[in-house]
C-alpha cells in the first residue's frame, strides 16, 4: 500500500492537492513534529481532524515528537488507523497507550542499530525511516534496503507478524527493489505531490503492483 505524505503537499494549497487522490488513495500519513525531536514543527490535531472529516482517508500518524504519549493524548479524538513513535525516545511499546482499535507502531531512524525481538512482538508494524526525519525531500540513504532485508529474515524467522513501511525517499526508481527487499507498504511525499499528485499515485501503485 501506499501512503502519500502530506508533509510533502503545498499547504497553501493543501486541500487541493488533497482533492485530487480522493477515490484513489484509501489512507494518507500524517507526521506530527514537535520541533525538538525533529527541527520542524507540522501539523495540529484540528487541521488533522478537519482533513478526516472532509476526505475521509484512513490516517497513518507518525509521531516525530519526544514525548510520545503527550501528543497521542492531544490527538485522541482524531481518529487515527495507524499509530507509530520513534523507537530513538526510548519509551517501550507495552507503555504507550493508544487510541482503541488503531494499530501500534514504532519507527527507526537510519542509523539505529537493529532492535530486539521482545520490541518486535509488541508492535504490529515497523516503519523503516529511509531519511533522516524531520522535513520532506531528504535525501534516501542506500542503507535502507539492508534494513528492509534484515527486519524481514528477522519476521520469516521468528514468525512475528509485524508489518514493514519504508518512509522517506521512496519514488519511482527504488519502490520494486523496497518491496523485493521485503517492504509491505510505502510511505511517497514529493513522489506524489511533487507535480500531478493523482496520475502520480496510480503510476506508483501500478508499478508497485505489478512489477516482475
Amino acid at each position: 500500500m501506499i501512503l502519500p505524505s502530506i508533509l510533502s503537499t503545498t499547504h497553501l494549497h493543501l486541500c487541493e492537492q488533497l482533492e485530487q487522490l480522493r477515490g484513489v488513495a484509501s489512507h494518507i500519513h500524517v507526521d506530527i513534529a514537535d520541533g525538538r525531536f525533529v527541527p520542524n514543527i507540522s501539523f495540529g490535531p484540528k487541521i488533522i481532524g478537519e482533513i478526516y472529516e472532509e476526505f475521509g482517508f484512513k490516517l497513518d500518524v507518525h509521531y516525530m515528537v519526544t514525548d510520545p504519549q503527550r501528543y497521542i493524548d492531544l490527538f485522541k479524538d482524531v481518529p487515527q488507523e495507524w499509530v507509530s513513535y520513534h523507537f530513538e525516545t526510548g519509551v517501550h511499546p507495552d507503555d504507550v497507550s493508544i487510541p482503541e482499535d488503531s494499530r501500534k507502531g514504532i519507527a527507526v531512524n537510519p542509523d539505529t542499530s537493529i532492535i530486539d525481538e521482545d520490541i518486535l512482538s509488541s508492535i504490529d508494524f515497523l516503519v523503516i525511516m529511509g531519511v533522516f526525519p524531520g522535513f520532506g525531500g531528504a535525501p534516501f540513504e542506500e542503507s535502507t534496503f539492508e534494513h528492509v532485508q534484515r527486519y524481514d529474515e528477522i519476521r520469516k524467522r521468528t514468525g512475528l507478524p509485524f508489518e514493514i513501511l519504508v518512509d522517506g525517499g521512496v519514488g519511482r526508481d527504488n519502490i520494486v527493489s523496497l518491496r523485493d527487499s521485503g517492504a509491505d507498504h510505502f510511505v511517497v511525499g514529493s513522489g506524489v505531490f511533487k507535480q500531478r499528485p493523482r496520475e502520480s499515485f496510480i503510476e506508483l501503485e501500478h508499478l508497485c503492483d505489478t512489477h516482475d
